[in-house]
């Protein structure tokens, strides 16, 4: 037997690197252990002190996995009088928030940027009413390329705003789902790819968050 931050091995039952285990759970007396490949093994009557070692180190893997999320910013002046704004840097944030036909051929904002955007339109936009910018033709503006994205995320055509975009051609959405098994799903950012997580439909519901009642669950349940 040898539990490390690399490799599970409980001979006769299993012996493989971490990289290949979806997800743990206990069911009776019984150590369920899911593979990629779909796969269930069922390991019976570990000892408590083994149990806890094999969940803990598991935990620590899934936490070496997810790497600190990078912040981005739109390198727009801070709105605090105490960092030095002045009177110029005011009026460049506000001309940032407008129409400006001067920058109609503006470089594109990063679809990193744009994707964000467009996720947190969606998200909200089920929620409450949200008065939507309208891009100007042929203008790659700040503001009109923001625009577009939110109109997109709205399921709204900017080429065509009398068309409706289909859901399944929606550019952007929260999460990736893929069936790996038998009630077996990924659910993966996708923004970030480091971010992702196992659910588990069966008997007892879960994910590898560690949540019970989490946003990915709902998000397997919804697709």
């Amino acid at each position: 037997m040898k539990i490390n931050k690399e490799i599970l091995s409980l001979p006769p039952y299993i012996s493989t690197a971490w990289e290949n285990i979806v997800s743990l759970f206990t069911q009776a007396n019984n150590l369920i252990v899911i593979l990629k490949n779909g796969s269930k093994i069922a390991i019976p009557n570990l000892d408590s002190d083994i149990l806890e070692t094999i969940f803990s180190t598991h935990i620590k893997v899934l936490e070496k996995r997810i790497e600190p999320k990078t912040s981005i910013s739109f390198g727009l002046p801070s709105l605090n009088n105490n960092m030095g704004l002045g009177s110029d840097n005011l009026e460049n944030f506000a001309g940032a928030m407008q129409h400006n036909p001067e920058q109609k051929n503006a470089p594109n904002i990063p679809n990193e940027i744009l994707n964000k955007i467009a996720n947190i339109t969606k998200l909200f936009s089920e929620e409450a009413n949200i008065d939507i910018p309208e891009p100007e033709p042929d203008c790659n503006c700040m503001h009109c390329q923001i625009a577009k994205a939110m109109q997109i995320a709205k399921g709204i055509n900017p080429e065509n705003l009398d068309a409706v975009v289909a859901d399944e051609d929606l550019k952007f959405r929260l999460w990736d789902i893929h069936e790996e098994g038998k009630e077996l799903y990924s659910v993966t950012n996708p923004l970030d790819q480091n971010e992702h997580y196992s659910v588990f439909l069966g008997k007892p519901l879960g994910c590898t968050c560690g949540k019970k009642s989490c946003e990915h669950i709902k998000a397997v349940l919804n697709s």
